[in-house]
């Protein structure tokens, strides 16, 4: 089952690279991008360290992005690829479930850690996506897919939901759930509150509102 678009990574450098010597060096230089922002930030993303840490040249750097913001597009895209990969993976966790509650648990057990696994890049683009519109544009086109992601694994069990009307039922669930799930990314587990709470208690708390939220009767007037 697809949730997301075909990959626009190659609209986002100058010439896809074809040859396996070429992907490898495109991959350490969108390597190399991420790990300077998880040691320096944004500022610490230039080409110039990039192709130092990449072991690479300027003109590689140049035959596969435009220019930095080609390079920024591509970093995002190849994160919001990772990211779709995480959310399948927490859907097929969802399908193998008897029932709502174990698979709204299955389906959370799995994203949240995710927060933790991309904290860095999640933050680099919260960064950098309120300042650049492309990459915006490039995660509102992503985020329908997430939404669908969580539908697809809380659908099978439609039956058990009291809410009026299912579909929005189900909309509002994932507004929360990524709502805590870009709060993980964001802050460390005692920042929010004071209070820290590993993510498998947190998904389990999580799991249990989301599942008595769907399952409570509730009349849209």
């Amino acid at each position: 089952m697809r949730f997301f678009q075909d990959s626009q990574i190659d609209q986002a450098m100058e010439r896809k690279p074809k040859q396996s010597r070429s992907i490898a060096s495109t991959a350490r230089m969108l390597d190399a991008a991420e790990a300077l922002f998880a040691n320096g930030g944004a500022d610490a993303v230039t080409v110039d360290a990039i192709v130092r840490q990449a072991k690479t040249s300027v003109g590689a750097f140049y035959a596969r992005f435009a220019d930095r913001a080609g390079l920024l597009a591509a970093m995002h895209q190849r994160f919001i690829e990772r990211m779709a990969v995480e959310a399948q993976t927490a859907v097929s966790k969802a399908f193998r479930q008897a029932d709502l509650a174990r698979a709204v648990a299955a389906f959370v057990k799995h994203a949240l850690p995710a927060a933790r696994k991309h904290r860095e890049s999640i933050l680099f683009f919260v960064v950098t996506s309120a300042t650049e519109s492309p990459l915006r544009k490039q995660g509102l086109a992503a985020n329908p897919g997430f939404a669908a992601a969580f539908a697809a694994a809380v659908m099978p069990f439609r039956g058990e939901i009291a809410h009026s009307h299912p579909e929005d039922a189900i909309d509002v669930a994932f507004r929360i759930l990524f709502a805590v799930f870009l709060q993980r990314a964001l802050f460390t587990p005692g920042e929010a509150t004071g209070k820290p709470i590993n993510d498998a208690s947190l998904a389990k708390e999580i799991a249990h509102c989301l599942v008595a939220y769907l399952t409570t009767p509730f009349e849209r007037s």
